[in-house]
């Protein structure tokens, strides 16, 4: 979709600020407008009315806010809730929405994690991807670790990479038992700066790296949510097992600058899981058990 020109009157002058769709996710667009360091969030999971959307954001963000920010220690990407006219965001939702029904757009503002000078992609695949600044001063990686822990004795996420053709030799479970797997996670992993291996390679032997949060808080809520293939009816779907499925589905970012050699880690895609996604779990989950199965030689 084009930009779009916004026009913002003053007491002085006509600005011209650009709207612009940054990114769009199966329920979501983002939208950047304004403030580059800032993005709004917008549902779109119901195409007939915003009033349908508004009340899922609602819910979500209080979702977030109560339910998953506590247990992720400082790495939730900074976000709140605004209102925004309907009629500033017409000309985006127009397209995903037929019905605006509300004066006002329940938005998510989020913190734009993208970086401003690391914009070179380098890499790009289901599960990764690796963006660089000019010599390599900024590194930001997009990571995906989804079910980072497993109960079987077949790695789930890489059994389903290979049920869906993905060819990928790398496994964020792996690269948790031993961070020297970001080697082979990495493409021309040579071209890395000394200084981004020493200081990613030391954060991955700390106990609190993001990879080991997530994957403890997925064993814990494995071990009381229902088995996804014990799934009978919705009437089956509880808490637990929705904080699980969210917690499987997120997006790590991690940004390295070699200006003080630091690292900043966030998690983003935290969102509350509709119930009704049970039947595509359970359909997902046979075809797994039924086809054949990717091992690992390290513990699980």
């Amino acid at each position: 979709m084009p930009a779009v020109k916004v026009i913002e009157n003053d007491a002085s002058s006509k600005n011209v600020v650009t709207m612009r769709i940054v990114g769009r996710g199966g329920a979501n667009v983002l939208i950047e407008f304004g403030h580059p360091n800032w993005l709004w969030r917008c549902c779109v999971r119901w195409p007939h009315l915003l009033s349908a959307n508004n009340a899922y954001t609602i819910d979500n963000i209080h979702y977030i806010k109560n339910n998953v920010e506590p247990l992720l220690h400082g790495l939730l990407c900074p976000m709140e809730l605004i209102d925004v006219s309907t009629d500033i965001l017409r000309p985006i939702l127009d397209t995903f929405i037929s019905e605006l029904d509300d004066e006002v757009v329940k938005v998510i503002k989020i913190k734009n994690l993208a970086s401003k000078v690391a914009t070179n992609l380098i890499q790009n695949d289901h599960l990764l991807k690796s963006y660089c600044s000019q010599n390599f001063q900024t590194i930001l990686l997009e990571l995906k670790p989804k079910w980072i822990y497993y109960d079987t004795n077949y790695c789930r996420n890489c059994t389903h990479n290979a049920l869906k053709g993905r060819k990928t030799e790398y496994c964020y479970n792996q690269l948790l038992m031993n961070s020297l797997h970001l080697e082979t996670m990495l493409i021309d992993y040579e071209r890395y700066p000394v200084e981004f291996k020493v200081t990613i390679l030391e954060y991955l032997r700390n106990a609190s790296n993001v990879f080991r949060v997530l994957y403890e808080l997925q064993k814990k809520l494995s071990e009381n949510a229902i088995p996804i293939k014990n799934l009978r009816s919705i009437r089956d779907i509880k808490d637990e097992l929705l904080l699980l499925m969210t917690l499987r589905d997120v997006t790590c970012f991690i940004e390295w600058n070699n200006a003080g050699n630091t690292l900043s880690v966030h998690i983003v895609d935290v969102d509350l899981k509709p119930k009704k996604k049970w039947t595509h779990w359970t359909k997902t989950q046979r075809r797994i058990e039924s086809g054949k199965k990717v091992l690992h030689t390290s513990n699980k």
